[in-house]
């Protein structure tokens, strides 16, 4: 009887120390977005969360190409809001993204301007750690990136 009641115990304590999160961190593929341009820059007019300017150096540096031989590709992240808030058994984190490109071509007069605003948001309900929903955040900031991939790449 005294061995059930250890294990019972062992498994109860076991249980309360388990740190490990649920939730996976998601690992974007993003797509290339080829650009008929000679030369490509990038510009933040917004104050970004670490992980999110490791996501956009990473994607416009891997996966934004240039394939021209006249002009220029500038593109700017003018706004950048990221809100937490509570709802029921739970927490809910909104995170928007605004961006314009111009592409330049000055030997043929065209100046093109592309601006848009993508969205995401993440939900986490129940019982969970802080770490599960920095998780949450992290992988809605992916999302973000990758909606903002697609949402580019749609009006070229």
């Amino acid at each position: 009887m005294i061995k059930h009641i250890f294990v019972i115990f062992s498994f109860l304590i076991a249980g309360c120390n388990a740190n490990e999160s649920f939730i996976d961190p998601l690992d974007p593929k993003f797509e290339n977005i080829s650009f008929n341009v000679v030369q490509k820059k990038l510009k933040i007019d917004a104050e970004l969360p670490d992980y999110v300017l490791s996501l956009t150096n990473k994607w416009f540096d891997q996966k934004v190409k240039i394939d021209g031989f006249d002009g220029e590709m500038k593109f700017t992240i003018s706004d950048y809001l990221q809100e937490t808030s509570s709802i029921s058994d739970g927490k809910r984190v909104d995170i928007s993204l605004s961006f314009i490109v111009v592409l330049n071509k000055p030997i043929l007069s065209q100046t093109q301007i592309i601006e848009g605003t993508v969205f995401s948001f993440g939900t986490l309900t129940g019982n969970f750690s802080l770490v599960e929903f920095d998780t949450v955040i992290q992988n809605t900031q992916s999302d973000l990136f990758l909606r903002l991939s697609r949402d580019l790449k749609s009006k070229i």
